[in-house]
């Protein structure tokens, strides 16, 4: 186990990683360790940074993360979310107003670019942002200049800009409620937070460290998970990710009269995961191929593909991302694999 990383939760919205401390988390997965490292080297420089993946991973730690470990890591950290502000009070939010802009503006107001000066700003969500709120967004993004609502003064800023977000920009783009332009502004570095489901090596670190969280917020001691319930756990897929783990850790602590955490006291979503067939599934496939010798490489490719859209229910952006693959490349084996069994037919 790696003795540099523990999940935390940060409620930073407008001060300084040096009050807060290295905002860390546990793991055991060599995908993690790798996103780490990226991290690490991306923080040096000044690029655009969008943080992909599903809600509940853990992309606002990776943010903070950036922010720690870049040059700016004592200047304020500025979180956004994005899909939480009204559309009409967008432009004001992120660029501020003077006094008198519009009705109900008493006093001149920073926004959130202003704020973030010579430090970091994290718009979460951004795939919520209206088109509207897209277009006010842009100009701010490309050259770092704006005004205030109201104001005749151009205001420039030095800002390292992080954005995040659960869906997939590419097809918004595509649908039109995401503009292309500031997409490939956004996307100049994209880090790409894997679900909990691919990476189990980290369920029981998790649930250990919640568990001993909230047994010091109740002031409980001696908790332990029985085995049955370490079983389904390590098989549940976990839609809500680390977010429903530490959910679940929580429920089960507070509605816990003993000192072992069983399987009855599991969401009825979990608990129906059936230990046995679990146990077997994980002990003869645990995530992994078994391809006899002599096998073709072309063969080998296939079964990796079907494999691995098998694992992410047939999403095929998340799966090329896994393989290493652009999402047309995918396409286009699928498209010859389709045409190779058109014509064995």
């Amino acid at each position: 186990m790696s003795d540099f990383y523990k999940p935390v939760d940060l409620k930073i919205s407008g001060e300084k990683m040096q009050d807060q401390g290295k905002p860390v988390f546990i793991t055991n997965s060599p995908v993690m360790l790798d996103l780490y490292h990226k991290i690490q080297l991306i923080a040096k420089t000044k690029a655009t940074v969008l943080i992909t993946g599903e809600n509940g991973t853990g992309k606002e730690i990776f943010a903070k993360l950036l922010h720690y470990h870049s040059k700016k890591r004592n200047k304020p950290m500025i979180t956004v979310n994005c899909g939480a502000i009204p559309n009409e009070l967008v432009e004001s939010e992120l660029l501020g107003h003077e006094k008198g802009a519009f009705t109900g503006a008493i006093s001149q107001k920073m926004g959130c670019f202003e704020m973030a000066d010579k430090g970091t700003l994290f718009l979460d969500e951004i795939g919520e942002m209206s088109l509207n709120a897209q277009v006010k967004l842009l100009r701010a993004v490309e050259v770092g200049v704006f005004r205030r609502v109201g104001g005749k003064q151009e205001i420039k800023v030095d800002v390292s800009l992080i954005s995040a977000t659960n869906k997939i920009l590419s097809d918004q783009v595509k649908a039109g409620s995401f503009r292309e332009d500031l997409f490939y502004r956004l996307n100049v570095i994209e880090l790409y937070i894997p679900p909990l489901r691919h990476r189990k090596e980290d369920i029981l670190l998790l649930a250990e460290y919640y568990k001993n969280v909230f047994c010091k917020i109740y002031e409980l001691q001696d908790i332990s998970l029985a085995e049955e319930t370490i079983s389904i756990f390590q098989n549940y897929d976990w839609p809500g990710n680390i977010r429903e783990l530490k959910n679940t850790i929580e429920r089960c602590i507070v509605l816990l009269e003993g000192d072992i955490i069983t399987p009855d006291m599991l969401p009825a979503s979990i608990s129906k995961v059936d230990s046995k067939y679990a146990n077997e599934f994980r002990n003869n496939s645990n995530g992994y191929m078994h391809i006899p010798v002599g096998t073709s490489l072309d063969e080998i490719e296939r079964r990796a593909i079907e494999e691995t859209l098998l694992s992410v229910d047939n999403n095929k952006t998340e799966a090329a991302k896994l393989l290493g693959f652009a999402r047309k490349t995918l396409h286009n084996k699928l498209d010859k694999y389709d045409s190779e069994n058109c014509n064995l037919a």
